[in-house]
């Protein structure tokens, strides 16, 4: 649970209520919009795992790793399994991040990226809350040269009807790791990458529009859980920092955002 070393941000209204938790990998805990629960909470009998709530930052990479190996300049690299055999999610959403400024409506978090990451570098990410919804933005800095990504996963309560739908997804091999071939989504509920568009994508939550975008240039949705559905921008899609890496030189660092805005239905 985060109650204890929760921090609370407010829209100026009132109507938003934001929980940060540092300690449990930087991630909002809690979005409240009028009442209205909006994220899926630590206490859900299906958030047994770090993996499975809030809104979390994937650093610095996101989505499976095939293998849980990381090859990059003709080395390869052991990562941690967790979602064996792969690597899952970056390496900064199970660790507490140091809170260096807060406020009423925003706070900034960093951390280091931790010796389950072969390369040394550095995070840093700022909440802000307004009127009309949450801004989160990312930085990954470099110290050594190596591949970097940056996204979000949020667990949003289980929406009423949504606005979107991909037409066509990135395949998925035998390994269920995204290919660079895209082919029509299949019917039912999808755990697939798609590239992104210029179109918000909304979902009703109760009475609650929320409308979702991003400077990433993919997303993915998963919405097989009958009590929550993930859509998650990210910088690449699953398994980039091997296949075609964003690669940063020592001292270089790359930027994302992403937006969450909220009205009523």
């Amino acid at each position: 649970m985060y109650e204890s070393d929760v921090i609370e941000l407010r829209s100026p209204d009132g109507r938003l209520v934001v929980h940060v938790d540092p300690e449990h990998g930087g991630r909002v805990a809690r979005i409240a919009y009028k009442d209205r629960e909006l994220l899926v909470g630590s206490d859900h009998p299906e958030s047994h795992h770090p993996l499975g709530w809030g809104c979390y930052p994937m650093i610095p990479f996101c989505g499976r790793v095939r293998g849980a190996r990381l090859n990059f300049r003709n080395r390869s690299h052991a990562l941690e399994a967790g979602a064996p055999p792969h690597a899952i999610h970056g390496t900064v959403l199970d660790r507490a991040w140091m809170v260096d400024a807060v406020d009423r409506q925003s706070v900034s978090m960093s951390i280091d990226l931790g010796d389950r990451w072969p390369f040394a570098g550095r995070a840093r990410q700022v909440i802000r809350v307004d009127d009309r919804g949450l801004s989160l933005s990312a930085t990954v800095l470099a110290i050594d040269e190596m591949p970097a990504m940056i996204g979000w996963h949020p667990w949003f309560v289980k929406p009423d009807r949504t606005n979107f739908r991909p037409t066509h997804v990135l395949r998925k091999d035998e390994d269920g790791i995204t290919t660079d071939r895209s082919i029509p989504a299949p019917d039912g509920a999808l755990d697939d990458c798609f590239e992104g568009s210029d179109e918000l994508l909304t979902m009703i939550i109760d009475d609650v529009a929320v409308s979702l975008s991003s400077d990433c240039s993919h997303w993915v949705l998963y919405d097989v859980p009958n009590h929550a559905t993930c859509v998650e921008p990210q910088s690449g899609p699953p398994n980039q920092v091997n296949d075609a890496p964003i690669v940063l030189g020592a001292g270089d660092s790359m930027s994302r955002w992403f937006r969450i805005e909220l009205d009523e239905a």
